[in-house]
């Protein structure tokens, strides 16, 4: 019986280029024997159910589109059998290019023939499931301001007013941040939790992360004014914030954030992510990937 291969498609991410880039997929797997079923997502949440349902039916599931729809598939096949196939169509492909697959629908067929399936590690928060990375505080402002206007397609163009207003409006809550049963900080900081090195329009503030170490890197930017983050980001466009006295970087498997009296959010793979406090986790080996062989 043939193998059973399930698309998941997010028609949204990517504009219209992921029904073309689904179509030469469903065509590849097909002629190298897989029956092929193609789902796209209808609604805000369907990705993780279609996920769900596919986690104990096919042999391999595939999905096209951005981060946030590579993230939903995620959390629904942890633990699952079946491979994750990442065909990349958003507008940052964090996930996809942290794992060498950022350039794979040019080349379909040759992954789909000499890949293998790779384990990766996820991180879970409050039972919810990540790759990435979490952030708690400034970003996940400009995260909520993007999604709260957001009406299609996000560009690297609709974070620019998100970013400038929450640059000066944002008043730099205290946060109390444990790590592996370590209290590291509490007061006014910028934290981010998880797998991956790159972060948005290229940053790598997880510098040293990787994605099949058992390991969660932690980076906790204690700061209080605009001037002191304007320096942050400085050191983390240099890649040189690690080594930094002013900032506190961490690997570890348990974190814990939480906030005073006043309500503080968080994003989890670049979507709003509720408030904290937030329980994390590292989930080694959760997901296994479909991946370039190590000699290519």
């Amino acid at each position: 019986m043939a193998s059973k291969a399930i698309v998941i498609i997010n028609p949204k991410a990517g504009s219209a280029r992921g029904w073309p880039i689904c179509q030469r997929l469903e065509a590849g797997l097909c002629r190298i024997g897989y029956k092929v079923s193609v789902w796209p997502s209808q609604h805000g949440g369907h990705v993780h159910q279609l996920a769900l349902r596919a986690k104990d039916t096919a042999d391999l599931v595939a999905v096209v589109g951005g981060d946030g729809t590579v993230a939903e598939v995620a959390n629904g096949l942890a633990y699952s059998r079946a491979p994750l196939l990442i065909v990349p169509t958003g507008t940052e492909n964090i996930i996809a290019n942290e794992l060498g697959l950022g350039n794979v629908s040019r080349h379909l067929e040759e992954l789909l023939r000499r890949g293998r399936a790779h384990p990766v590690d996820l991180g879970c928060v409050n039972g919810r499931y990540f790759l990435a990375v979490l952030g708690a505080g400034f970003d996940a402002d400009v995260i909520e301001r993007v999604h709260a206007k957001r009406s299609g397609h996000i560009t690297h163009l609709s974070y620019f007013w998100p970013i400038w207003r929450t640059f000066w409006e944002y008043r730099f809550p205290a946060v109390r941040v444990e790590a592996d049963g370590e209290l590291i900080c509490d007061g006014p900081a910028l934290v981010f939790v998880g797998n991956t090195a790159r972060y948005a329009v290229g940053l790598r503030i997880l510098r040293d992360a990787r994605f099949d170490d058992g390991l969660l890197d932690l980076c906790v930017y204690p700061c209080h004014w605009q001037g002191r983050l304007l320096l942050h980001s400085l050191t983390t466009m240099l890649q040189v914030h690690p080594e930094r006295r002013s900032v506190i970087y961490r690997r570890c498997r348990n974190v814990v954030i939480s906030s005073g009296k006043q309500p503080l959010r968080m994003q989890i793979d670049g979507d709003p992510g509720g408030l904290l406090p937030a329980r994390i986790e590292v989930c080694p080996g959760a997901l296994h990937v479909l991946m370039w062989p190590d000699e290519r």
